[in-house]
């Protein structure tokens, strides 16, 4: 049988690609760090 391929998750804020085994995950999101969630936050409250 052939093997799943891996879905590649990015940077909800900005949109790297995360390599890393630790990432920030918050609000059914993966985020590389704190900042970046920040950022997103800050992005979503503008829009409304």
């Amino acid at each position: 049988m052939a093997k799943a391929e891996e879905k590649r998750k990015n940077c909800l804020a900005c949109n790297k690609s995360l390599k890393r085994i630790k990432w920030y995950y918050r609000n059914n999101g993966h985020f590389c760090n704190k900042n970046c969630f920040k950022e997103f936050l800050k992005k979503q409250a503008a829009k409304t």
